[in-house]
């Protein structure tokens, strides 16, 4: 997925880079149409530059005094020139490429401490696109910033909420899990995170926290629904199934992506096959992680009783033994809004 954003990039640059040229170039051919000298001083300075090199590859005459000779001409010129600009009123940048990026130029790179680094325009990029294409919006507001543990009950009451602590102690718990996950994606022995919990407490809140943080450090990460991943991989089976050459980068993100969401586990249509395909993608996924972040996070309204009779047993051993299961308590928050 990098690699494909990368070249989108890259090609974005090559437009600014145009653009920016074509608009100078169009502002150039209006300055000589009213001051005509100022083109022939530009071809001048054009031509002393062929003529000296070619002298210079023909070694006729010293390099060093022909260099001099250059320069000296060139700066006589450009004292002429920038003369007839102020004389005219014209600012001289205004007849340069004005770039989106004064840092880079826009080309993406900069040259920094003997080497040349990505550019901060460059990375803004790549995370304006993980985010398009991640199903999460850029200018969304679930973050940890705005996670507000007051809105869950202080009271403790198994009975009522499942749990022997208050679901204010247990979300804080979770979203310390959620901050240490964030932070330890590249350790293969992180575990994933599986939310279970009843609708709206907060279940698909934190994946997107976890997701935006991960975002903005420029990790890749696709969110889907699961019946939405099914249909995904369904989609792909049947085109691929036509076409041997048909590709899907989407399908191959749920392989390869440093972290995919499979938010609402078990509202698929459930069947053999889809229980094969998810077991394909939690082993396939599992293994990658050994040699690069390759984390899950799947959220789901069931509970563990449900989850054992809907699901295969491997499934739920996979999830029992690759899962860090967290079960969120509480009241439904939307209706607190």
């Amino acid at each position: 997925m990098n690699r494909d954003i990368h070249n989108i990039i890259i090609r974005e640059y090559e437009r600014r880079q145009k653009k920016a040229a074509d608009i100078a170039q169009q502002h150039k051919e209006e300055i000589y149409s009213k001051i005509p000298r100022l083109q022939e001083i530009d071809n001048q300075i054009n031509q002393l530059g062929i003529k000296y090199n070619k002298l210079i590859l023909m070694a006729k005459g010293d390099a060093a005094e022909l260099s001099l000779e250059l320069t000296n001409r060139i700066e006589q010129l450009n004292k002429e020139k920038n003369c007839l600009l102020e004389i005219n009123g014209i600012n001289i940048e205004y007849l340069k490429p004005q770039y989106q990026c004064i840092k880079c130029s826009d080309t993406g790179y900069m040259y920094d401490s003997g080497e040349y680094k990505h550019c901060s325009c460059y990375k803004q990029q790549m995370i304006s696109h993980l985010f398009s294409v991640s199903n999460i919006s850029y200018a969304g507001h679930e973050c940890f910033e705005n996670f507000n543990e007051l809105i869950y009950p202080d009271e403790v009451n198994p009975d009522k909420y499942g749990i022997p602590i208050s679901p204010r102690e247990n979300i804080n718990n979770i979203k310390e899990k959620c901050l240490e996950f964030t932070k330890n994606i590249d350790n293969p022995n992180q575990k994933n995170l599986f939310f279970s919990g009843r609708t709206g407490v907060g279940k698909t809140f934190l994946s997107f926290c976890i997701a935006r943080e991960l975002l903005n450090q420029g990790r890749t990460v696709l969110y889907l629904s699961a019946p939405m991943l099914f249909d995904t991989i369904t989609e792909y089976k049947m085109k691929a199934f036509k076409d041997d050459n048909f590709n899907d980068d989407k399908y191959q993100s749920i392989f390869s992506v440093e972290l995919l969401i499979i938010d609402d586990l078990g509202t698929e249509a459930l069947s053999d096959a889809r229980y094969a395909e998810l077991l394909n993608i939690l082993n396939t996924r599992q293994t990658r992680d050994f040699e690069s972040a390759c984390k899950t996070i799947i959220s789901t309204n069931m509970g563990a009783k449900k989850l054992f009779e809907l699901y295969s047993e491997r499934v739920v051993s996979r999830i029992n033994g690759l899962f860090d299961r967290l079960l969120l308590a509480g009241k439904d928050i939307r209706s607190l809004k």
